[in-house]
């Protein structure tokens, strides 16, 4: 994912100027010599200013090299090869974007929120947000590519589905935050930029985008830690997660799956419920059932599977519709 970074646009700005320190000249020099991503993506842009920044770019590259090999600025050999090969691969990724936008454009959806509003969202890979009020997300029709991409506004609980091959990055402020697979409720204050994490499963992986010359700072948190910005806009991280907040930042959803000898009935309409679902055909062949098991932060599919193993039963899943056969309970 191509994405230039606010204080390599400075560092650009500085190279042209020839007012580069040493270090200043190492931390562009990297920049250029990283690997390039598989995919060029400006997250939140409609498709015309999407190729309007692509073009844009290929054309910093390309008068980046030109001066190089005119000798007008000084910049490493490496540094130099990484722009051409940059250019060339931008070429080539511009052209496949020119010929396919028409056919395969990148549809964004965006939902808000009123005041002490909460909406649910099934993202397009099932995972589950919370968005919480006066705030506003924005995600893909589709997720493609090596990772699931998502820009939050203001407050969401987010229950991710396990993708060890595709990360889960939401992008809010000045942070970003990486997961494979968990849950945890995430709040940017839009107005001060403050950021409150609480991680209810999994590990969550926050990285804070400092301004200007600073390198980026990441932090990892834990189930039942906290990260939060204090008076002085630092990160205080790895605070135990209190149970009353829990119940705060889960109130108004449906996170908690948690049953102890509950009616199978009464956890087939919690699954409807939650995960948009129905069961098909079903006569009351569970009714005498009763099921203990933490479903919690579990995806549908998972969810059906440690059912439909306590009833000794089997299920199907198409479009929406599922169908339970077989087992019971006496």
């Amino acid at each position: 994912m191509e994405n230039i970074p606010e204080n390599i646009k400075f560092l650009m700005l500085k190279w042209k100027t020839e007012t580069l320190s040493d270090e200043e000249r190492r931390i562009l020099d990297a920049w250029y010599n990283e690997e390039l991503p598989d995919e060029i993506f400006w997250y939140g842009e409609q498709e015309d200013s999407l190729g309007s920044r692509m073009h844009t770019n290929i054309l910093s590259r390309a008068n980046i090299a030109e001066e190089v090999a005119k000798g007008v600025r000084h910049i490493t050999v490496t540094t130099w090869a990484a722009s051409i090969a940059a250019l060339l691969i931008l070429c080539l990724l511009g052209a496949i974007y020119l010929w396919k936008r028409s056919d395969m454009p990148v549809t964004l959806v965006s939902t808000e929120t009123k005041k002490a509003e909460i909406t649910k969202l099934i993202l397009p890979d099932q995972s589950i947000v919370w968005l919480k009020g006066d705030s506003k997300l924005y995600y893909p029709e589709n997720f493609t590519g090596q990772t699931r991409e998502v820009e939050l506004i203001g407050e969401a609980l987010f229950e991710v589905v396990k993708d060890k091959k595709k990360p889960f990055i939401i992008h809010t402020g000045d942070y970003f935050t990486k997961v494979l697979g968990t849950s945890f409720n995430l709040r940017v204050d839009p107005k001060d930029g403050k950021l409150d994490l609480s991680v209810l499963t999994g590990t969550v992986e926050v990285t804070k985008k400092r301004k200007g010359l600073v390198l980026e700072r990441k932090y990892t948190v834990e189930a039942n830690e906290t990260l939060r910005t204090d008076d002085n806009d630092q990160l205080v991280p790895a605070e135990v997660v209190p149970t009353q907040l829990i119940t705060t930042i889960t109130k108004g959803t449906e996170y908690d799956m948690n049953f102890i000898s509950t009616p199978v009935e009464d956890i087939m309409s919690r699954f409807e419920k939650k995960f948009e679902v129905s069961f098909e055909g079903y006569t009351g062949e569970y009714s005498s059932c009763r099921v203990t098991a933490n479903l919690t932060d579990q995806s549908l599919e998972t969810s059906l599977k440690l059912l439909s193993l306590s009833i000794n039963a089997n299920y199907k899943i198409e479009d929406n519709m599922i169908k339970l056969t077989g087992g019971g309970c006496f």
